[in-house]
């Protein structure tokens, strides 16, 4: 996420941290805790409750030492902000998604175009 994007610093990925951010539309990055992105998802129109089901649900992220952390930015088209921060991730990552994006088909992020 560019420097100006909302909270594009990293916290740690916790009940307590969660409950701090807001109910809105949004993407997000998880990451490990040297910052390596593992995960990027939209949060399905309320990043609180997608980052606390996260949480419940931590198998779909891979195992790493040191916990996760997340950044977001508030994104009013979630659609259009994903595709914006998968296409900058894969620009950097000679055209690879993140690992947890990888492992899990059905969690992929459409491309531009792909039907739903």
């Amino acid at each position: 996420m560019s420097s100006d994007s909302h909270n594009a610093s990293w916290k740690p990925l916790t009940l307590d941290t969660v409950a701090e951010v807001p109910e809105t539309p949004a993407v997000f990055e998880v990451g490990s805790l040297v910052r390596t992105v593992l995960y990027i998802a939209a949060a399905q129109g309320n990043l609180r409750a997608r980052l606390n089901q996260l949480i419940q649900e931590s198998q779909q992220l891979p195992p790493t030492s040191g916990g996760y952390y997340f950044r977001y930015r508030v994104a009013g088209q979630e659609d259009q902000a994903l595709t914006d921060l998968i296409s900058s991730y894969r620009s950097r990552h000679g055209g690879l998604l993140p690992v947890a994006n990888r492992h899990h088909p059905d969690r992929k992020p459409r491309r531009p175009g792909s039907p739903a």
